[in-house]
């Protein structure tokens, strides 16, 4: 627990401690998953994912928690504890184990501990193993001495028959009244799995290491959970909340709302008539709103900017147009009062900076030039937070009202603003969640708010289920505004 919430629930860049465990989970082709929840359970509700609770967590231990999962344990277990991290590559190098009782071995103590003022070895799970690297001694309390010795991470991988190895020792000690020198059923509940691992290995049972130098970190601490949020080049391998851009240009032009002609049509009569003028597009990914618009104005001459290249690269050259890879903050390729024209389709809830960027715009924008906005809309303020919740699980995003984009125009010294509101109807969730390009986790908790949203969101979106699909309706804005002369 770290400041009054379960550890699993603790924030990093913007994805849960417990959601990057499960993707990453998933990354190795692991999808079986159960968690044992304790302490504010309710607060743990990631779907597609079993569960078991320890009615009993404060005043049991690490042990009896795994063994309220114990129906789960019947073939090959993978058990994790819900306060590390890892990578794909640590996951994969114990999955390759091939001993009954395989444990994960952290070896490269002085980078794992270098955030630390003062390490005090006696306090953590460590263990100290042979030349064959067999488990000798292993928990809290060693003395290491001159061993070979490692920490434990936390993970341990379980043949069937291991199971069966771990399962008949936990039960034996159930049945163990008193006894000095080993577990019994008293000291069971307060056990840590190394406990019994360690007595396992004492009675002689094989437990086997599989040593990892780097690719895991522990976060046990506030002094742990800061290293996490700096230590970012671990971190950013492992968070996989955002689009992921390159994949999303694969299956980006099967999106409905893409190709539905209400908001590009919309767009075209702002713009008027474009022959000979210079027109720029921003986010123009696969080239939508470019090919509608010189559809319309053939010999306009036309850019485009993008910040995923992949997007730009589905379109043909044979358009002839002039393509940048680049923010929408920065537009310094462009010359001052150099476009006719400016047009941005759901590309402005991805500004990182929305001042800068309005500000790039007026810049290059000709005096009377016009600024085309079409952004997506929450049906009504009440649904806002459903809104934004939802996004969280598709990637950073500004939420705009049609008023929102309005005043944006007017803060930025644009005149004659114009509008129009557009509703697409029948629109598909699963069309749209299957070429998100998001972790297919991310897009179950989508899915599941969509099904268990509250009555006032579901008839604002006029929510409709059809075998296995939500059809719903969208709201969009174009906004059309004239940069003052």
């Amino acid at each position: 627990m770290i400041s009054g919430k379960p550890t699993c629930l603790i924030e990093i860049e913007g994805s849960s401690l417990l959601e990057i465990q499960i993707d990453t989970l998933y990354s190795c082709g692991i999808d079986d998953i159960t968690v044992v929840r304790g302490y504010h359970s309710e607060q743990i509700n990631i779907p597609g994912i079993k569960y078991y609770d320890n009615t009993e967590y404060e005043n049991t231990n690490v042990l009896h928690s795994l063994f309220c999962a114990e129906d789960e344990m019947n073939d090959d277990v993978l058990i994790l504890y819900g306060d590390i991290l890892f990578d794909q590559k640590t996951i994969k190098r114990i999955l390759e184990a091939k001993k009954d009782i395989s444990i994960g071995v952290m070896m490269n103590l002085d980078d794992c501990f270098r955030h630390k003022n003062k390490i005090d070895y006696k306090s953590m799970e460590m263990l100290s193993f042979d030349g064959e690297n067999r488990v000798n001694r292993i928990g809290k309390n060693l003395e290491l001495g001159d061993e070979n010795h490692g920490l434990f991470t936390g993970i341990i991988k379980c043949s069937y028959h291991g199971v069966e190895i771990l399962k008949k020792n936990y039960d034996r000690v159930k049945n163990i009244s008193e006894s000095d020198a080993y577990l019994n059923s008293y000291k069971l509940k307060k056990a840590w799995v190394t406990d019994l691992l360690d007595e396992m290995s004492r009675l002689g049972i094989p437990l086997h290491c599989v040593m990892i130098e780097r690719g895991w970190l522990e976060i046990n601490t506030e002094e742990d959970y800061k290293r996490a949020i700096t230590d970012t080049d671990f971190v950013r391998r492992l968070v996989k909340i955002k689009t992921d851009w390159a994949s999303r240009a694969k299956t980006y032009d099967k999106i409905d709302w893409v190709n539905r002609d209400e908001t590009l049509n919309a767009m075209v009569n702002f713009a008027g008539n474009l022959n000979d003028k210079n027109v720029l597009d921003l986010g123009t990914g696969t080239g939508k709103v470019l090919k509608t618009l010189k559809q319309h104005s053939p010999n306009g001459n036309y850019y485009g900017v993008d910040v995923s290249k992949e997007m730009m690269d589905k379109i043909d050259e044979s358009y002839g147009f002039n393509l940048y890879v680049s923010k929408i903050e920065n537009l310094d390729n462009f010359k001052e009062d150099f476009f006719d024209a400016v047009t941005a389709r759901m590309v402005l809830h991805h500004a990182e900076d929305l001042d800068k960027a309005l500000a790039e715009i007026y810049r290059i924008l000709k005096p009377d030039g016009k600024f085309i906005i079409c952004e997506g809309n929450p049906p009504d303020r009440y649904c806002v937070s459903f809104y934004e919740e939802m996004f969280k699980f598709k990637e950073d995003r500004n939420t705009f009202l049609l008023d929102d984009i309005t005043n944006l125009m007017i803060n930025h010294n644009f005149y004659n603003i114009t509008s129009k509101t557009i509703v697409l109807s029948g629109m598909s969730l699963n069309n749209w969640l299957d070429n998100a390009g998001v972790p297919f986790r991310n897009i179950d908790i989508i899915r599941k708010m969509h099904y268990e949203a509250d009555l006032l969101v579901k008839k604002a979106y006029n929510m409709k289920i059809v075998d296995d699909d939500i059809l719903m309706n969208w709201k969009f804005s174009v906004v059309s505004g004239t940069k003052t002369v």
